[in-house]
């Protein structure tokens, strides 16, 4: 399965999701996307609900792990599901964002995967300079 954004790749009993993004805020956006395409259809999220996000990590690969885990942990904690992020600011090591979306509702959000973790196997942020784009390798222990 493949997207602009991103695109499956096989990985031995996980999944692994290659991230594409112009600039760091399209790549995280693009991850959030990704990790909620693996749970349910991102296109019925209405982003009827708020929350603030911030994170600080030693690396931009931490800081993209951490960011799915915390959009994970609002799922598997409070079913809470990411239509949308908007990013306060974003750096190499530091996040603020708000977020909408809304709790996983049934005969709405048809919850077709689950996920158990973001893990740090293969994890890369890498810049494509011949597209000029940014890509992440994220590997999804399922």
């Amino acid at each position: 399965m493949k997207s602009e954004k991103y695109e499956l790749f096989e990985h031995t009993a996980d999944t692994g999701l290659y991230i594409y993004g112009t600039d760091a805020q399209g790549l995280f956006g693009a991850a959030a996307e990704a990790l909620m395409a693996q749970l349910t259809d991102p296109g019925r999220i209405e982003p009827a609900e708020e929350r603030k996000i911030k994170l600080k990590e030693g690396s931009p690969e931490e800081l993209l792990r951490s960011w799915m885990t915390e959009l994970l942990y609002l799922y598997t904690s409070e079913g809470w599901l990411c239509a949308e992020a908007a990013f306060e600011s974003l750096t190499k090591k530091c996040l603020v964002a708000v977020v909408r979306g809304e709790k996983a509702e049934e005969g709405r959000h048809e919850i077709t995967g689950e996920v158990k973790a973001v893990t740090w196997h293969r994890l890369k942020i890498e810049r494509l300079e011949a597209e000029g784009t940014l890509k992440a390798t994220v590997i999804l222990d399922v």
